[in-house]
Parts: structure tokens; C-alpha cells; sequence
């Protein structure tokens, strides 16, 4: 066991819905890892983090389980994908919460911010298409409340961010984009965190002087 794992073990929780971690197996959805879906959730614990704003549903997992913090979370939640969406709204359903979810159907990209319900919002998680991380924290980080927190999935793309000398044209630019993200935001001055966790997480605070648009 090397270190890795040590803390990977160590930031398990039981699985909270084993039926969606299944359907996501079953049908090669990329959901959230499962130490990193934890420590985020332990991060909304203590910001008190009460209403979410999340680029990506896929299928609802990662949703469900920032739900599952505390009953007074409510999440606003975009995915194109029509496929993805209505199986989400369907998880949401059967567990009860589609009171608490805003679920958008459209590109996050240009999904209009009428859409979203009331900013600003105290999480923004971005789980979406890597190579849009920069883009999407720009469009979105002026709806959330100033101390807010943003959290970025998949920093790591699986090693890929370190890796030299790849030869797919997609896979390279794509690297190149999520480590420019990554090195824009180290050096910005930005209160962020990069943790080693699940497939990299990243945590930032939203600095006091960005105002709501």
C-alpha cells in the first residue's frame, strides 16, 4: 500500500447510493471519486455551504451526494447531454429531493443566468468538459457570494497533466488547457488549495473583491 492509498482508505465513507455508483459502472458514466466526492463534502460542512451551483449532472451522482450534506442544500445543476439529464431527473425523483433541484437542460457555456434561479450561490462545482474549466470559472465565479467556494474536479486527468510527449492531438491541447487552468489559478494569488485527492481536486475561495454581476 503506498501513501496514496493510505489516505484514499482513509477518506472512505459506506456508499450512500449504490444503485447510481452501479448504473454509473454499468453504463461508463465518469462519476466523482469517491475520496474526493468526500472531502468536498466535508468542505460544505464547514463553509455551511447551503446552495449549490454544479456544472455537469451527468447522472446526478455527484448531486445526490452534496444533497445528503443537510437537508436545507438545494442544488442548481446544468448538463447537455438529453440522455444524462433525464436519467438524473429520474434518480431525483426517486430519492425524493426534485423539490431541492434546479435542473437544467442546456450548454453551460450559454445556458442563459435567468435559468439558474437566484445568485449568488456558496459552491460552484465544476465537473464538466476539462478544457473548459478556465472559461467555465469565468463565467460563472461572479455568481458566487464573495467567501464562497468554487471546487474543480479532475485537476490530474488521471496523470495526464504531467505526462510528456502525447501524441493525440485532442488528448494534448486537452492537457494543455486543464494545466494552464490549474497554473493560472497558482498563480493569481487566489486562496486555492490543489489536493491530491480522488483525481485531483481544487479548492478556491472567492476573493473579496470580485463582486456579483
Amino acid at each position: 500500500m503506498d501513501i496514496y492509498e493510505y489516505i484514499r482508505n482513509l477518506n472512505a465513507r459506506p456508499e450512500a447510493f449504490p444503485e447510481m455508483l452501479a448504473y454509473a459502472k454499468r453504463h461508463d458514466v465518469p462519476i466523482m471519486d469517491e475520496d474526493a466526492l468526500n472531502v468536498m463534502k466535508h468542505y460544505m460542512k464547514l463553509a455551511r455551504v447551503k446552495n449549490v451551483l454544479e456544472i455537469g449532472t451527468a447522472i446526478g451522482y455527484s448531486a445526490m451526494h452534496m444533497l445528503s450534506v443537510d437537508d436545507s442544500v438545494s442544488v442548481v445543476t446544468i448538463e447537455k447531454d438529453e440522455d444524462a439529464h433525464r436519467t438524473a431527473n429520474a434518480f431525483f425523483t426517486d430519492h425524493g429531493v426534485s423539490h431541492r433541484v434546479l435542473s437544467v437542460l442546456g450548454d453551460a457555456k450559454e445556458v442563459p443566468f435567468e435559468a439558474l434561479g437566484e445568485a449568488p450561490f456558496d459552491l460552484l462545482f465544476i465537473d464538466a468538459s476539462k478544457g473548459n474549466n478556465q472559461r467555465f470559472y469565468e463565467r460563472y465565479l461572479p455568481l458566487v457570494k464573495t467567501g464562497g467556494l468554487i471546487i474543480v474536479d479532475n485537476i490530474l486527468i488521471r496523470g495526464l497533466v504531467v505526462q510528456d510527449g502525447i501524441t493525440a492531438r485532442g488528448t494534448r491541447r486537452m492537457k494543455e488547457k486543464v494545466d494552464g487552468f490549474n497554473r493560472a489559478i497558482a498563480g493569481s494569488g487566489t486562496a486555492s488549495a490543489f489536493l491530491p485527492v480522488g483525481d485531483g481536486l481544487l479548492v478556491i475561495i472567492k476573493d473579496e473583491k470580485e463582486e456579483l454581476r
